[in-house]
């Protein structure tokens, strides 16, 4: 799982401006300087993605161009991830460009850091932080103990709270959030869809009381699409098949939205390597499509 995520805008008017950062570990010393910058921009007139190794810290990054009337104000942004260090970053490449994508439909011209730094964390959960990774218990422990050592030197409550928290640790409550996640998807195997709503969200409860509330989010939202997985499943299946029906008849452009859908369908239903597979295709008919068009006006 990535240590944290970056914005930098490009406008139009100056060299860059720093949107905000979001860090999953708060201990992490990152900063985007003049020269770093440079680089950054150096190595993105070339390549949309780049992969940087610095001193103590990987970067994986992604030039996204601004079109419409954002365009106006900035030609892009920069999207940047904070890598582990045995992390590939190919892996991660859709879901930064989906992030990016993410960013541009809000408003944040208008928005503070601090305002920009908290839909960040949202489109980072959202996009760039695997659940599966979330779940594993080694690294739940080491999350759950840095929020207890942080409040530990806070007020009588907070203190009150980072016991309790390492008192559920030590009880081993962590591992709990794993184990009804696993009883949820093997209910979901067998289609018996309220079981698995029921242990998701028993999962999301435990993730509440133990402060991981974008895992508990996360959880909660998988309860609730439970019930609903069977239509969506159908829904997107038949979005799937008209998109190549429409390959077939050479209607490039309704195959294209018919993936959208189908990849959109795919995100709701927290189905990221599906989600990838139909962006990708639905991304490759519309450049295709664009093209065709092109050279038919001439």
């Amino acid at each position: 799982m990535p240590n944290g995520t970056f914005a930098i805008l490009l406008p139009t008017d100056s060299d860059y401006k720093v949107l905000g950062y979001y860090f999953v570990d708060k201990r992490i010393n990152f900063e985007v300087t003049g020269d770093l910058f440079l680089r950054l921009h150096l190595d993105h007139s070339k390549n949309i993605y780049n992969f940087l190794k610095l001193k103590d810290i990987l970067l994986l990054s992604y030039m996204h161009e601004f079109k419409g009337r954002l365009s106006r104000k900035a030609s892009g942004m920069i999207l940047g991830l904070i890598l582990e260090e045995d992390e590939k970053p190919e892996k991660f490449q859709t879901s930064l460009k989906n992030a990016a994508s993410a960013l541009e439909l809000i408003d944040f011209i208008s928005l503070s850091q601090s305002e920009f730094e908290t839909k960040l964390e949202e489109i980072y959960s959202e996009h760039l932080e695997t659940i599966i990774e979330s779940l594993d218990p080694a690294l739940l422990n080491e999350s759950i103990i840095n929020r207890a050592k942080e409040m530990l030197s806070g007020n009588k409550k907070d203190r009150q709270v980072a016991d309790e928290l390492l008192e559920k640790i030590q009880n081993k409550e962590h591992e709990k959030i794993s184990e009804f996640y696993k009883l949820a998807e093997e209910a979901l195997n067998i289609n018996d869809y309220d079981k698995a709503a029921k242990f998701f969200k028993k999962a999301a409860e435990v993730a509440e009381v133990l402060l991981e509330k974008d895992l508990a989010r996360t959880l909660d939202h998988k309860s609730k699409i439970s019930n609903k997985i069977p239509v969506l499943t159908k829904n997107r299946a038949k979005m799937v098949q008209d998109a190549r029906a429409a390959i077939r008849i050479e209607n490039f452009h309704s195959a294209y939205i018919f993936f959208k859908k189908a990849a959109e369908l795919s995100k709701e239903l927290m189905e990221a390597n599906k989600e990838e597979e139909y962006n990708l295709k639905s991304q490759a008919l519309k450049d295709y499509y664009t093209v065709d068009q092109k050279y038919k006006k001439k």
